[in-house]
């Protein structure tokens, strides 16, 4: 699965500061008070198995979704251009900012590595990571049926760059240090709260830091200086907390309500787009975000924009 690409919402309010998390709905019209009555009425952390299962069943139809573009967009593939163009430029202004602490980020080269959460048939490995030059791109898909399709997709000019690892998020464990980049697009919606928190934690801790070994794969000796960085770009609701589909077992959160799973996961936002302004009015906002671990002796502070 790439996730659900951006259903259509329903008008905006004001995006509020604080977090508070209050009640939502879902797909079928139905009103919840708050989260936590939402999670358990879906029986989430009761029964995580058939939550996660909808989802594992919706994906794998090919007959809901084809192994194409337009099918892991959920039949908005003619978003997908503007989308990796958009992508792309902010991860250029991310490249461009003075970062406090002489560290910066790393955006392809010999040595470096990124993984794509939630690949689907690798849309944005081929459009967005590879072209940006990052050797090595691992793709993570809980769909055997999409991920089989993804090195054909990819073409075979690139292929072999590429690893393809079958699994959920929940599951995904990746290695400390291990990634410049860690791109979660359209995806995070099915994870749960719990589970969410724990994935960006391993997900805080895989990215490469200036003072591990592994920051020494690269040629350039600047790189020894390079930290790495997770980016979140997902759908959110503006005027609830949060808007359950029924059909796939997906959550749209509010940005702070995302934001605030990050927070508890021990990371900080280094920079922030709101919204992509190229995107029909009619569908959920869908911010970029990039983060990185909030360690205690950290000298990068929290850049927003």
């Amino acid at each position: 699965m790439e996730a659900s690409a951006p259903n259509e919402a329903e008008d905006s309010g004001n995006e509020g500061g604080s977090v508070v998390l209050g009640g939502g709905s879902d797909s079928y019209g139905r009103q919840y008070a708050s989260v936590e009555e939402m999670w358990e009425m879906e029986g989430a952390y009761s029964d995580p198995e058939s939550w996660y299962g909808r989802a594992a069943d919706y994906w794998e139809d090919e007959d809901i979704c084809p192994a194409t573009v337009n099918g892991v967009l959920g039949g908005f593939e003619s978003l997908s251009p503007g989308d990796l163009e958009a992508s792309r430029t902010f991860l250029q202004e991310l490249q461009r900012m003075t970062v406090p602490g002489d560290v910066r980020v790393n955006l392809g080269g010999a040595g470096t590595a990124a993984c794509e959460c939630g690949a689907g048939i690798g849309r944005v490995t081929k459009g967005l990571l590879l072209p940006l030059g990052y050797a090595r791109c691992d793709l993570i898909e809980l769909s055997p049926r999409l991920l089989s399709e993804a090195p054909a997709y990819i073409g075979d000019k690139d292929s072999h760059k590429c690893r393809y690892l079958c699994q959920s998020l929940q599951h995904f464990e990746p290695p400390p240090s291990s990634y410049d980049i860690i791109w979660i697009q359209w995806c995070i919606g099915y994870l749960t709260d719990q589970d969410c928190i724990q994935f960006l934690k391993r997900c805080g801790a895989a990215l490469r830091r200036p003072d591990h070994p592994n920051n020494n794969n690269n040629d350039d000796e600047n790189n020894n200086n390079t930290r790495g960085i997770i980016c979140i770009k997902d759908n959110t609701c503006t005027d609830e907390t949060f808007v359950l589909d029924r059909d796939d077992a997906s959550i749209t959160r509010s940005l702070p309500y995302l934001l605030d799973l990050a927070h508890k996961a021990g990371l900080k936002v280094l920079h922030q787009q709101t919204n992509q302004d190229d995107f029909p009015d009619d569908i959920f906002p869908v911010p970029m975000i990039a983060l990185i671990m909030d360690d205690d002796d950290d000298t990068i502070d929290s850049i927003t924009s």
